[in-house]
């Protein structure tokens, strides 16, 4: 448990260190939210601030793997975990490059599927729901499962960022269950990564709340929804399957709801 709240503390004081830089950064290469009739801020706010958690969260994984703990060894450059790691930064550059240069929509949606499948590849995957013994195989359907369950915890927090610390707020609370939740199951590297994203956005939530001086950004969104869906389901195992899966999803409810319904009143 020390490790866990010392993780959390580093990546607090990373993040608390580095938003205001990345925000001054971002404001002199113009990736800023300009204001309009329909914001409320009255000048430009960089959009940059999900540099400042995916650097804090990253670094801090880093410097963990010195601490030389029981639960510090877990994280380790297996194939999972590489592939985990990198299918993270195709998706946090994906949202980057549109906080700078904006993509068309299909782009965007085609980059989350590759970074989805690239941790697929790595062994991140939902093969089965396991809830109250009942065991539920997926098969050949695991694939088009776990791509969908990356991309509604994507462009759902996408989706909620739109008031000041909202987006944040939602995932530090949902990370904070997770790892009480990691600990109870005795699953130290899921309550290790859900500490370490804990600690990052808490301390963005210092600019991030009203009024912002600094935005989360696409690149911080897609992220944040990128290492939720991910890290959940690696505390997902055997008959924690379906538990460790519905907390993030009673989470992220109402926006992982209108994701899918968004789509589907713009058709009509």
């Amino acid at each position: 448990m020390t490790t866990l709240l010392v993780i959390f503390g580093i990546s607090l004081i990373l993040s608390l260190i580095l938003s205001p830089l990345i925000g001054r950064l971002g404001t002199r290469f113009g990736a800023v939210d300009i204001p309009s009739s329909r914001k409320v801020h009255t000048k430009p706010i960089p959009r940059t601030g999900g540099l400042a958690i995916f650097i804090a969260f990253m670094l801090t994984l880093l410097i963990s793997t010195f601490f030389m703990t029981k639960v510090s060894d877990l994280l380790i450059l297996d194939r999972q975990n590489i592939f985990i790691f990198v299918g993270a930064a195709i998706c946090f550059a994906t949202g980057l490059v549109d906080d700078f240069h904006r993509l068309k929509p299909g782009i965007k949606l085609l980059f989350q599927a590759v970074s989805a499948s690239v941790a697929f590849s790595g062994g991140l995957r939902i093969d089965q729901f396991v809830i109250m013994g009942t065991i539920i195989g997926f098969g050949f359907s695991s694939y088009f499962i776990t791509i969908l369950w990356f991309i509604l915890f994507i462009n759902a927090v996408n989706l909620v960022d739109g008031l000041d610390g909202l987006a944040t707020g939602v995932v530090f609370f949902t990370s904070a269950v997770m790892v009480v939740l990691a600990v109870m199951g005795q699953n130290f590297l899921s309550a290790l990564l859900f500490s370490a994203l804990g600690g990052a956005v808490l301390g963005f939530l210092r600019y991030n709340f009203n009024p912002a001086t600094i935005f989360l950004g696409d690149g911080g969104s897609y992220f944040l929804g990128y290492a939720v869906a991910g890290i959940s389901i690696m505390g997902s195992v055997k008959s924690q399957v379906g538990a460790a899966l519905l907390i993030p999803l009673l989470a992220l409810g109402i926006p992982l709801f209108d994701t899918i319904l968004s789509p589907l009143r713009r058709f009509v």
